[in-house]
């Protein structure tokens, strides 16, 4: 993402999406990016990770003697280079006596659809034997292990390979998440294995409502608190995690104790994706960038983190390629019939599903008198509108529109603001 002058123009460059979108410079405010730590050097980074893991023993010392171990990685949404991880930690498992079949591999799908043969092979990467690798299905009972109950009320059911495996490691990446506070750590048992009751329970819209369910909380975050208890009852042994950069390459590497490793990974994250503003923009242009601009679901996490960044009345312009289109068609069920923000938000709580949690942080920020323009070329300007958006045939066009509701206004350019940790004190100033 760039800006350069051009005369009296401002021109922002989008490589990824392929993106170019001018406007006056006298509108222009600022371009916001992250600058990120020097890459890992792999695959040091891992060997070191595993070899001196944090509050645990090393893997290898680990892993022997162990009957059936499960491998949980997570699917093609959430943009993890497993293929640079995995080989060696199965190669790792051989060295340990590990007998192949003993190993399977469980694509944490959450409620996604399965990762697809092409998919699966390019996550796994250039393995040394064959291992079995299976796609959770949250749907099929048959394939879930019913476990009880957390004290918030939430029944647990796992998938039942996780949970008859004497060893469970997890492969994910750690990035603020919009309710859980951080994704990794416990993410990959819930929601990534756990069926489809557990995980509309713990993201019903009275956990996702409380102040603490947001974005870089997590003490006192009930989702958070939730997620941990399930995956303490499970038991996840030794987690993977990667930090990534805005183009997906691996910052770092922390691995061990689900909860150690993840909280030293969160500590790592602040250090740099932490972002001051002093004012709220009138408008904002931001994309999800990869692996979110996959569907329209992922990519209303760009909308959604921007919540406290929009003056009042103002304007998101949101583009994003979706090459998978919707993602779910569940998030426009609450809008039928509805003429208001409160009217979605009863419907969504008198028959709540689990992909709809994206539609009431999206009415957070409607709820604001915030206006969201937007543009993709796999998505219906119909199906912008079915959820009180406005459509554009081009971000430009989109940006056009906004600048046309208010000329003076002052335009932020905000990719992935999901990666990021606005301070919201200075901006409230």
């Amino acid at each position: 993402y760039s800006v350069q002058e051009s005369g009296q123009q401002i021109v922002y460059r989008d490589d990824t999406e392929g993106q170019v979108i001018t406007l006056p410079r006298e509108n222009f405010a600022e371009l916001i990016t992250i600058e990120d730590p020097a890459m890992a050097q792999m695959p040091e980074a891992l060997i070191s990770a595993l070899e001196k893991p944090i509050g645990s023993a090393p893997l290898a010392e680990l892993v022997r003697g162990r009957k059936k171990i499960a491998i949980i990685i997570p699917d093609a949404t959430r943009g993890v280079p497993v293929g640079q991880i995995l080989p060696h930690v199965i190669e790792l498992l051989l060295g340990e006596g590990i007998d192949p079949a003993a190993i399977t591999i469980v694509v944490a799908t959450g409620v996604h659809r399965g990762a697809t043969p092409e998919e699966i092979e390019e996550l796994l990467g250039p393995l040394p034997v064959e291992i079995k690798t299976i796609n959770h299905d949250a749907f099929n009972r048959e394939e879930l292990v019913t476990l009880g109950t957390t004290k918030r009320g939430t029944p647990i059911e796992i998938n039942k390979t996780v949970y008859e495996s004497d060893f469970r490691i997890a492969i994910g990446k750690v990035e603020p998440h919009e309710f859980a506070g951080f994704s990794g750590g416990r993410k990959a048992i819930m929601p990534g294995v756990s069926g489809e009751p557990s995980i509309e329970t713990n993201h019903r819209p009275e956990m996702i409502l409380i102040p603490e369910s947001t974005a870089g909380i997590l003490e006192g975050n009930p989702i958070s608190d939730d997620m941990i208890e399930i995956a303490r009852m499970v038991g996840l042994d030794f987690i993977i995690n990667t930090v990534q950069g805005a183009t997906g390459e691996i910052l770092q590497i922390f691995a061990g104790d689900m909860e150690e490793a993840h909280q030293r990974a969160v500590e790592y994250i602040r250090a740099f994706c932490q972002i001051d503003l002093q004012h709220k923009a009138d408008i904002v242009v931001t994309t999800p960038g990869k692996p979110l601009n996959i569907d329209l679901y992922q990519s209303l996490k760009a909308v959604i983190a921007l919540e406290h960044v929009i003056a009042p009345g103002g304007t998101i312009v949101l583009y994003s390629a979706c090459p998978d289109g919707l993602g779910t068609t569940d998030m426009f069920k609450p809008y039928e019939g509805a003429k208001t923000i409160d009217d979605v938000i009863t419907n969504l709580k008198a028959s709540y599903k689990i992909q709809m949690d994206h539609s009431l942080l999206v009415c957070k920020v409607l709820a604001h008198g915030i206006h969201v323009i937007a543009h993709s070329p796999r998505v219906p300007a119909e199906k912008f509108t079915a959820i009180m958006f406005e459509s554009a045939s081009s971000p430009q066009e989109a940006l056009e529109k906004a600048l046309a509701r208010k000329k003076d206004a002052k335009v932020l350019f905000y990719p992935q603001p999901q990666r990021t940790l606005p301070n919201v004190l200075a901006i409230d100033k």
